[in-house]
């Protein structure tokens, strides 16, 4: 967006430059003949040449737009908890349970490494994303949300909320505590419209092995979306997804330090264990440790990793932070 900008100032400039070079040419035409009238046709044609790249640019700017518009729409929390979760039984039948992870469907859906360039071939066309043609590239594969946006339109809208998580849940659990969530919260999960990565970004772009900038995406996501809401498994560090993957905390740690509102929503289990826990347990159960976190892909955190070092106070202060941040949310959870 800046770099087009530039381009348009530039060529805005470029183009007064020109009118006022086509005003002096006139007045040498009436004194130079045939010699200023071929000077004056250069310029002419440079200026053609000129208005074509303004038009380029505009039409640039435009698509960026409108990609920036698609990649930043969520799903209804009510697609998701309902319509989704029967699909996917409909899809895979028994194999798809109570265990199942956002990880196990990404297999079935997109392949794994281990495939190679062959990942995405022979697997399910689930809600006709896979063959949907891309408008940016004009090639087959969409993200599952702009797929449900071509089939259930209601239910795909600018995401209100952006859920930090990880693929390492089960499906099922996931759904309950953004269903509890929305309860508990007094929202209407017809609209409230999740971002979620696993459904909002196209797979086929981000599983290729193509360069994607997940810093400078999930973190211009966060703050244009305005709201974050992080769902936990545990905060018991010996159970812990959460606390244990890098991107889940870096989005929190992003979150916080923009002023963006961030709220909790715990799984079931977590739950029931906050309930009978104790505060002093809760905080020394609790152990963020950002330079120990992972994420899947090695590039990934060490790009994180390098950026968190830079940070005030460096990973401790991020650590501090992000601790601090959980401690007031569960401490307000228990006074519910």
């Amino acid at each position: 967006e800046k770099t087009l900008n530039c381009l348009e100032q530039a060529f805005q400039k470029a183009l007064s430059l020109l009118f006022g070079l086509l005003r002096g040419l006139k007045w040498g035409a009436e004194r130079c003949g045939a010699a200023m009238n071929h000077v004056q046709l250069q310029v002419l044609t440079l200026l053609g040449a000129a208005a074509k790249t303004a038009i380029a640019l505009w039409k640039a700017k435009k698509a960026k737009k409108e990609a920036l518009r698609r990649r930043s729409q969520g799903v209804s929390v009510s697609f998701l908890v309902s319509d989704l979760d029967q699909m996917l039984t409909q899809e895979f039948g028994d194999k798809y349970n109570e265990k199942t992870t956002f990880q196990e469907v990404g297999c079935w859906l997109w392949g794994s490494p281990d495939e190679g360039e062959a990942r995405f071939q022979g697997k399910p066309d689930f809600l006709g994303h896979a063959t949907m043609d891309n408008p940016d590239t004009h090639e087959p594969g969409v993200s599952l949300c702009q797929a449900i946006a071509a089939k259930f339109p209601r239910h795909v809208r600018p995401a209100t909320i952006f859920i930090s998580w990880t693929w390492r849940y089960p499906v099922k659990a996931l759904l309950e505590a953004l269903s509890k969530y929305c309860a508990d919260h007094r929202l209407d999960p017809s609209t409230t419209f999740a971002w979620l990565c696993f459904m909002c970004n196209n797979q086929h772009e981000w599983l290729s092995g193509a360069p994607n900038d997940g810093v400078e995406g999930f973190g211009g996501m966060i703050k244009r979306i305005g709201k974050v809401v992080c769902v936990v498994d545990s905060f018991s560090a010996s159970q812990a997804i959460y606390f244990s993957r890098l991107w889940t905390v870096f989005e929190v740690f992003i979150a916080h330090i923009n002023g963006i509102a961030i709220d909790l929503a715990l799984m079931s289990d977590a739950v029931e264990l906050l309930n009978r826990t104790a505060f002093g347990d809760v905080k020394q159960s609790l152990v963020v440790d950002v330079m120990k976190a992972t994420a899947t892909v090695p590039a990934d955190e060490e790009n994180i990793k390098r950026i968190i070092q830079k940070a005030p106070n460096g990973p401790d202060g991020v650590n501090d932070a992000v601790k601090g941040l959980f401690l007031t949310l569960f401490t307000q959870l228990l006074k519910q």
